[in-house]
Formats: structure tokens, C-alpha cells, sequence
């Protein structure tokens, strides 16, 4: 896991390891994650990281078939996790967790490196497939994108944090404390009011270009891009390290302020 501080997000969902309230007060009483690798290594890892992202302890299994016989007698988990390097029968596990309970939150790690199982496993029913390496970051940003605040994450690495920004009608855009505004073009400008108006989310490049563009994104378009690598530098030269724009791999981007460290008092 990343170091430094990790701050709860404020949600309603109750952190227990022994019951599922995520989707909802109607949702039965079930294992909250369920992790299907084959290595212990990668077992023991992946609970560390759900228990430390969610607080919710793991099951763990090492085929496919064993997950599946699992959830045909005691159901669904809230999550399930799939990481093989060999994914034998990961579409029929994907299949049978829909059957039952389409509320879980099902993830896949694509071992192949071009991607050769993504498809199967999206149309099996997985809502989101992962390319190994991958950080606990970017797990965690994405687990946030398909459960949003239902889930109760903590975030590793710095704290997320709104940033405090106003963009005026010349899109010009000042912070709380800053001294001189930042000059935006207008493609920035909208691009901006779309990231602090996501409080922190992370806002994908289809949202970006449905709202601006009025059209969908189509994937590998990356018009998006290069404005955000150009608003990077505007604000990095304006407010240094304190405000972040960051690029999601495969998911979009998030905006988030960094809080400032008081100065520390001299000893005299």
C-alpha cells in the first residue's frame, strides 16, 4: 500500500466484515469479498488491500470452479475479485455471480498483455477489467468509479481533498489565497468547471465529452489530453504542488487539492 496518510471517505455505508450493506438495507447477509488467484502471495496481498481500502476481510479461492461452488451454496459476495494467470472457467464464475445477485461489484485482471480476455469477461458480466501491473491507486480509483460513495473507501496515498476554486467569465481562475489568477483558454475553462464540479470523483473522458462536445468518446481519442497536460502546468506554476489534476489510466480524471502542512514553529 502507499504511504502517508489515509483519510476515510464520508459515506453511509457501514464498515463490518461480517455483513454486506453496500447496495442497499435489502441486500442479504454475505461474504463481503471473495478473491479467486492462484498464488498465496497474490491472496494474502489482495486481502491486505481490501481490508485496508474497504475494512472488509477476503475468502479466498484458487480456481475458478472452487469460487463457483462456493456462491452456488451460500451466495454472492459484494465483491469479487478474479486475478488468474491461467482463467479457466473465470467467465462461467462472472455468469453465475450475475444469476443470482447482479448487485455485486465484479473485477477481472486481464494476465494476457493484449488484453485478450477483456471482452469475454465484459460480456460474461464484469463491470470493469484491470491490466497487470496496476497500482493499489489505480484499484482503488476504480472500485470508487463503479461504486461510487456506496462503498466505504479509504483512499491510499495523499488526502483527497475539493479543491476551492472559481473560474469568473473570462476564465480567469482563482484560488482561495492566490495573489494572481491563472488564464485559461475556453476549451480548459469547461474542462475544469466539469473537474471541480466532480468534488474529487473521478469524471471519465465520455462524461467530459458528452457534456462539452455533446458527442461520445470514442476510445483512443485523446483530444482530452492534451488541454489536461497544459492545465497541469498552469497550475503548477501558479500553485505549485497543492492541486493535482490526475489522468486515471483507463478511466478519466480526478481533481483534488493537497493539504498544505502549517509551518512548524523554530525552537528558540
Amino acid at each position: 500500500m502507499g504511504s502517508g496518510a489515509k483519510p476515510k471517505v464520508r459515506v453511509d455505508a457501514q464498515r463490518d466484515t461480517g455483513s454486506c450493506l453496500l447496495f442497499g438495507s435489502s441486500a442479504m447477509r454475505r461474504q463481503n469479498v471473495i478473491v479467486v488467484a492462484e498464488e498465496n502471495a497474490k491472496q494474502a496481498k489482495l486481502a491486505a488491500f481490501f481490508l485496508a481500502c474497504c475494512g472488509w476481510a477476503s475468502l479466498p479461492f484458487a480456481t475458478a470452479v472452487e469460487a463457483e461452488q462456493y456462491i452456488l451454496l451460500h451466495g454472492n459476495p459484494c465483491l469479487l475479485m478474479i486475478s488468474l494467470a491461467q482463467p479457466e472457467g473465470a467467465a462461467d464464475l462472472i455468469r453465475t455471480s450475475r444469476v443470482s445477485t447482479p448487485e455485486s461489484l465484479i473485477l477481472f485482471v486481464d494476465p494476457s498483455s493484449d488484453g485478450v480476455f477483456a471482452a469475454e469477461m465484459i460480456l460474461a458480466g464484469a463491470d470493469d477489467v484491470l491490466r497487470e501491473p496496476y497500482s493499489d491507486r489505480e484499484l482503488t480509483a476504480r472500485l470508487w468509479l463503479r461504486a461510487g460513495s456506496r462503498l466505504p473507501i479509504s483512499f491510499p496515498g495523499e488526502e483527497r481533498r475539493v479543491a476551492r476554486l472559481k473560474i469568473d467569465e473570462e476564465n480567469r481562475l482563482t484560488g482561495p489565497d492566490a495573489t494572481e489568477a491563472v488564464q485559461l483558454t475556453p476549451m480548459e475553462r469547461e474542462i475544469m468547471c466539469e473537474l471541480i464540479r466532480s468534488g474529487g470523483r473521478i469524471v471519465t473522458r465520455d462524461a467530459l465529452s458528452r457534456r462539452i462536445d455533446n458527442t461520445m468518446w470514442v476510445y483512443g481519442d485523446r483530444k482530452f489530453d492534451v488541454h489536461i497536460t497544459k492545465i497541469r502546468k498552469k497550475l503548477r506554476d501558479a500553485f505549485g504542488d497543492r492541486y493535482v489534476v490526475e489522468t486515471v489510466r483507463s478511466a478519466g480524471y480526478s481533481f483534488y487539492e493537497i493539504p498544505q502542512r502549517k509551518p512548524s514553529d523554530s525552537a528558540t
